[in-house]
């Protein structure tokens, strides 16, 4: 069963305004850090390990993926920042998405920071206890691979099930694939793959050749890469396809990641645009809360937290 992955809302609707705001509030921004950059963190120091450099998903997980139907689909995501939050909307909020995302957004429009917090605490609480969990993902993951207990029992599922099971597998997975990656590509490049796919949808080379570096699904999954990259292998451009070469023959992260959890929360919050804003004191407070260990992250103080935001700053000037 194949399922055509779309991330797209509807195409009548327009993006709420949220996604117009220059940044999220502080307090709300904090929140989604201490939630989303530590697992981010354990996925770049686990799954970057023993592979010289290279930022790849575990087996497990790509089959996942790959077999659900969603294939590399997901990087059409990367066209436009919003089109990310939409795969998680979706995937929370199956039944009426837009009308979900619109009262959504009215209502941290209309609210004070305080109750907005509070909003997307209980959205966050939705995400943890929703059905498709990352146990019972694992189980449908097996059900696809055609385990032999969980291939009994999909088969005893309807049609109209599978589909619905499949296309929340899917979003769950876009959402995750590029979230994640969109955040290495600003820890690696400074600037997210939501800014660079776009600079190469009208002909930036450079932003071209970053991008595939980060995810080079990208060649694959998106038209545009996939028919400039065919047209290259003529020899329309061979200039262009060495550089693209090049970038795919470079390890996204050339030196060890001493930090790899620190440095993705930075990430995070760079996304957010707070990473400048907010204090040493506040950092390290954001990583007590996330579990991050001071000493193993050699950020025992203000001074050493300031000496690794600037490393890290550094870093995606020159490259890691």
């Amino acid at each position: 069963m194949h399922l055509s992955f779309n991330p797209n809302l509807e195409s009548h609707q327009r993006a709420p305004n949220t996604y117009m705001q220059s940044r999220v509030e502080k307090s709300i921004a904090r929140l989604l850090v201490v939630k989303f950059a530590p697992e981010c963190g354990e996925v770049l120091s686990l799954y970057r390990a023993k592979r010289d450099g290279w930022i790849k998903m575990p087996e497990e997980i790509e089959q996942i993926r790959k077999h659900s139907g969603l294939g590399d689909a997901y990087v059409l995501a990367y066209e436009a920042e919003p089109r990310i939050l939409s795969c998680l909307m979706k995937f929370l909020c199956p039944e009426d998405t837009v009308k979900k995302l619109k009262e959504f957004d009215d209502a941290l429009i209309a609210t004070a920071e305080k109750d907005k917090l509070e909003l997307v605490e209980r959205l966050l609480d939705e995400l943890e206890n929703d059905n498709l969990s990352e146990s019972s993902l694992e189980t449908e993951g097996e059900s696809i691979k055609a385990c032999e207990t969980a291939q009994k029992e999909w088969e005893s599922i309807s049609e109209d099930e599978k589909a619905k099971i499949l296309s929340q597998i899917q979003l769950f997975f876009a959402f995750f694939y590029a979230y994640f990656y969109n955040h290495i590509a600003l820890m690696v490049h400074g600037q997210k793959l939501t800014t660079l796919v776009p600079l190469a949808l009208q002909g930036n080379q450079k932003a071209f050749c970053k991008a595939v570096q980060i995810d080079r699904n990208l060649l694959t999954g998106h038209p545009y890469f996939r028919d400039t990259y065919a047209r290259l292998l003529t020899g329309e451009d061979p200039k262009f396809l060495k550089a693209i070469a090049s970038h795919l023959n470079r390890p996204p992260i050339q030196g060890k990641i001493r930090f790899p959890a620190l440095y993705m929360l930075f990430a995070v919050l760079d996304g957010f645009k707070w990473l400048d804003d907010f204090t040493a004191t506040e950092i390290l407070d954001v990583c007590d809360d996330a579990r991050l260990d001071r000493y193993q992250n050699r950020i025992e103080d203000e001074s050493y937290l300031i000496k690794r935001r600037l490393e890290y700053r550094k870093k995606q000037k020159i490259g890691f």
